[in-house]
């Protein structure tokens, strides 16, 4: 039985501003314009500290895990080359944000470069930081069932001793660096942040393999208000368990943990450094949590269409599929209780079956709405095109792995 109100099927309308734009477009086009535009490559957010004394180290040994297919080496090798999943940097968001926003009125020379404040590029720097050591940690290899690695089982131990050095190292440098700011208020909101990522790392079901599972969907009568995370205090704790196996909602509270939190906290402390006021911090921090928002719909539907047979079972069409049709957790649940793996394939199937890309659509035309709208409290206009271009993009490549 579907779980969607009808009043939902409605396609909200493109502003007048973004239906201009969506000539076509190439990511890596808008990448560059965007860096251009902040005068600052994004590959410049990573470089001095990838210089480092430390890191460089850490490199070196990196060497001995070529063989062993421990989950570092592909995680170092975009982090040091690229890949389409990871050109959404949350530093060059931010940059943008700042720019966007325009610099304060009492602003010396000497205080800016492109229209954005040094303290604005440190503050990108950081949060990108950030986002790396938390993303290097995940890279830790599972070694529970110590005879499936055989000969490279210490290897792969000695690579997850390297991937808790160097995450620890980021995080600790990220923190050293924050300090410097000299602004509490930027610094308290920064550390939510990262608490906020460590959350999202815990919430609802794991697997043995400690990947995540959607909750159990629950029954209509537990309805509640939806997840309102634009209104509530993002100081305090995000969401509650309450919003788990309620699927959009659920979806919602999980990507504001894992990604959301953090690059809406990095535009809104952007705006604090620059003193807007708190109008400005709160368009920036919703503007920033959209956009990740829009961001991990393209990855889950992406990741869902590519990878039929590994793909996240907390990605959207998953969670949205087994929201409206209850009946796709069996899925889930029957391997859960059999203690055997899951059949993706089959689930795959069960998922396309759902309304669940209808839904997926109109969620993506709601979030790129959302965007365009509230860019325009910006007032630089070429950093505030080149953030609307950056949604059109994502939004028209998730439609195209949907068709």
């Amino acid at each position: 039985m579907m779980r969607f109100a009808d009043e939902h099927r409605t396609f909200p309308s493109w502003s007048k501003v973004g239906a201009g734009q969506r000539e076509e477009l190439d990511w890596r086009d808008v990448v560059t314009e965007a860096e251009q535009i902040v005068g600052y490559p994004t590959s410049f957010l990573n470089l001095r500290w990838l210089l480092s004394d430390e890191i460089a180290n850490t490199a070196i040994h990196l060497r001995k895990l070529v063989g062993t297919n421990h989950p570092l080496l592909k995680s170092a090798k975009n982090l040091l080359i690229g890949s389409k999943s990871n050109l959404q940097s949350v530093g060059l968001i931010i940059l943008l944000v700042s720019k966007a926003a325009g610099l304060p009125r009492d602003h010396t020379r000497d205080q800016h470069t492109s229209g954005v404040l040094h303290a604005q590029r440190a503050l990108a720097e950081i949060v990108e930081m950030k986002r790396t050591g938390h993303m290097i940690h995940k890279t830790m290899a599972n070694l529970q069932d110590k005879e499936k690695h055989g000969d490279k089982y210490k290897d792969l131990l000695y690579g997850n001793k390297i991937v808790l050095l160097t995450g620890d190292y980021l995080l600790a440098t990220c923190l050293k660096n924050l300090g410097k700011l000299r602004n509490n208020d930027v610094t308290e909101l920064i550390s939510t942040g990262l608490r906020d990522l460590v959350e999202g790392d815990f919430l609802g079901e794991r697997d043995d393999a400690n990947n995540p599972l959607p909750s159990k969907p629950k029954a209509s009568n537990d309805f509640k208000a939806p997840y309102n995370w634009q209104g509530e205090d993002n100081l305090g704790k995000l969401g509650s368990n309450d919003y788990l196996g309620r699927g959009k909602d659920e979806w919602l509270l999980r990507t504001m943990l894992t990604s959301g939190s953090l690059l809406g906290k990095g535009c809104q402390g952007a705006m604090k450094l620059a003193g807007r006021g708190e109008q400005m911090e709160r368009d920036a921090y919703i503007l920033g949590g959209h956009l990740a928002i829009i961001w991990q719909l393209y990855l889950d539907v992406r990741d869902f269409f590519t990878h039929p047979y590994s793909y996240s079972l907390v990605g959207a069409p998953v969670v949205l599929a087994i929201w409206e049709y209850p009946t796709v957790y069996s899925y889930i649940l029957e391997a859960k209780i059999e203690k055997r793996p899951i059949e993706y394939k089959q689930l795959y199937y069960a998922v396309r079956a759902t309304r669940s890309l209808e839904y997926l659509t109109i969620f993506l035309e709601e979030e790129t709405t959302a965007i365009l709208k509230i860019s325009e409290r910006f007032p630089i206009e070429d950093a505030r095109n080149a953030i609307q271009k950056m949604a059109l993009m994502i939004h028209d490549e998730t439609i195209q792995y949907m068709e």
